[in-house]
């Protein structure tokens, strides 16, 4: 069932800025229920009438996972996003409708993660799924980003158990600036029997979609970060 909940803004530390473009938000929310880790809300920062139909907004993967108090990743990136950067301020209001979608992350497997910039946001839900329910389910993940201080460590805090393989193509890290290969990905694995999780632009999921296929992988499960919501 789709719920519409009311959601709100309540301290300085719930808007963590990354960097200029790039901020976490956590918001309170007055209707919850229980969603699975990998589905995705939609946000409206208009004024919203149950007897009216629900207006402009923008989807966004869960970045937390079912308490009540949650968290979306937002990229200044177009009209939309901007006003949420300008508008979205301690004590406004605003709404969601959730919980969307069928990317769904918590079905026992060996797991490989490939994230591409903000589309990390969607790990992160099962990352607080795993220390919720104190799972050590093996997981690599593979994240790049343009930019060093958008490095998941950097804001958030990974299950121990997670090996984690950063990537940053516009500044150097460790000594390197560059985006991920195949070969770094199938050098980590041990053995063939693992899903795979993609989450980035259409041309991402593209890239490394075909390059496992191509490596005779076939249990490939994607993410589109850039699907619009009406």
């Amino acid at each position: 069932m789709i719920i519409t909940s009311k959601c709100e803004v309540k301290e300085i530390k719930d808007i963590k800025d990354i960097n200029d473009a790039l901020r976490l938000i956590t918001f309170k929310m007055d209707r919850f229920r229980k969603f699975e880790p990998g589905m995705f809300l939609q946000l409206t920062l208009d004024d919203f009438d149950f007897s009216q139909p629900w207006p402009e907004s923008r989807a966004f993967s869960f970045a937390s996972y079912c308490n009540g108090t949650e968290k979306i990743l937002v990229r200044k990136k177009g009209i939309y996003t901007t006003r949420i950067f300008d508008e979205l301020k301690i004590g406004n209001e605003s709404y969601i409708k959730y919980p969307f979608g069928e990317f769904i992350l918590s079905e026992s497997d060996k797991k490989v993660f490939i994230a591409g910039g903000a589309g990390i946001s969607v790990f992160t839900s099962y990352f607080d799924y795993m220390k919720n329910a104190k799972t050590n389910d093996e997981v690599i993940l593979f994240h790049i980003v343009k930019a060093k201080d958008e490095i998941i460590q950097n804001y958030y805090e990974l299950p121990l158990s997670i090996r984690c393989f950063s990537f940053v193509t516009k500044d150097k890290y460790k000594g390197l600036n560059r985006r991920i290969d195949m070969n770094d990905i199938l050098s980590k694995l041990d053995g063939s029997d693992y899903v795979f999780y993609i989450c980035g632009g259409e041309e991402f999921i593209q890239n490394y979609s075909s390059g496992l296929r191509l490596a005779e992988f076939d249990s490939i499960r994607v993410e589109n970060w850039n699907r619009a919501m009406k």
